[in-house]
């Protein structure tokens, strides 16, 4: 009988041994899928050491992306007044605007303490803002690149109706063939 117990108990623990491996395959299968992504974003660091001249770079920087962004924002405000005057897309016009304005403001607040405290994370946030709004204004520029190529193609083409219609009157109106 003595060995029918070690027998039982050796069966036991085996069981429990294989569940709790094979659950332990599941957490560690799952784990360093996330992890690259963590690491990857987590392991910049960025080291902010200026001296006199950076410093004071940095600072016509944020004063700049400030008066800039303050401006976006007031005209921004203008054209969304224009709706009683013009039409909605101005005031889309006037959303984006604003719209960038804050996102230079926030830019330069943040180099302002990134510049002040040392904080790589601030730096960071503020070089995030300012690509977006660059991203923002470089895709303003291509659509209307875009809308003044139409226009111009439009106009082109009216044009060469428009002066044949004033041909034909002139022809016709004229004192010479009368």
């Amino acid at each position: 009988m003595p060995t029918d117990k070690k027998t039982k108990q050796k069966t036991v623990p085996k069981k429990t041994t294989v569940k709790k491996t094979s659950s332990r395959k599941t957490t560690t299968k799952r784990v360093p899928a996330k992890n690259p992504r963590k690491r990857s974003t987590s392991s910049f660091k960025l080291t902010l050491n200026l001296d006199a001249e950076g410093k004071a770079l940095i600072e016509k920087l944020c004063k700049w992306t400030k008066f800039v962004g303050i401006m976006n924002i007031i005209s921004g405000a203008m054209y969304c007044l224009t709706i009683f005057i013009f039409s909605l897309p101005t005031v889309a016009m006037g959303i984006i605007t604003i719209l960038m304005g804050s996102k230079l403001t926030i830019a330069s607040d943040h180099l302002r303490y990134a510049s002040d405290n040392k904080d790589d994370k601030s730096f960071q946030i503020a070089l995030d803002q300012l690509g977006r709004y660059f991203v923002i204004n470089g895709a303003l520029f291509i659509l209307t690149l875009v809308f003044v190529l139409i226009l111009l193609l439009m106009a082109s083409m009216f044009a060469g109706i428009f002066i044949e219609i004033l041909n034909e009157f002139r022809f016709i109106d004229s004192p010479m063939n009368a």
